[in-house]
């Protein structure tokens, strides 16, 4: 996902890289806030509950459902060209990408308004 990101000119960092992995979801996501990074994750289950009650969010980009990391990459990759083609540049706070496993990328406001 790092290599993905860079390629379309985005600095990206793994949980794992970061000395996160063992954290448990809120902390992840408090993290995330606290830098101002837009979350990726497949885990939508439990971090959809902890964004609905934010007021304001750096944005998150869901692939479903979990796949293959190679085909996560592509999904990625899918969700970043979404970003990029959209017109007006989009601005990601408090904005959904989910990713379906066909390559569909659906965005939304979440907390929805």
């Amino acid at each position: 996902m790092v290599e993905t990101a860079a390629a379309f000119g985005y600095a990206a960092f793994h949980v794992a890289h970061r000395g996160w992995s063992a954290l448990p979801d809120p902390d992840v996501l408090r993290r995330t806030l606290d830098e101002d990074l837009t979350l990726v994750t497949n885990n939508w289950i439990d971090f959809r509950p902890m964004l609905e009650r934010l007021e304001i969010h750096p944005g998150a980009v869901v692939i479903l459902p979990n796949v293959r990391r190679e085909r996560q990459m592509e999904l990625f990759a899918a969700a970043l060209a979404a970003i990029h083609e959209h017109d007006p540049p989009l601005d990601m706070i408090n904005t959904v990408l989910q990713v379906d496993a066909d390559g569909t990328v659906v965005m939304f406001p979440l907390p929805r308004t």
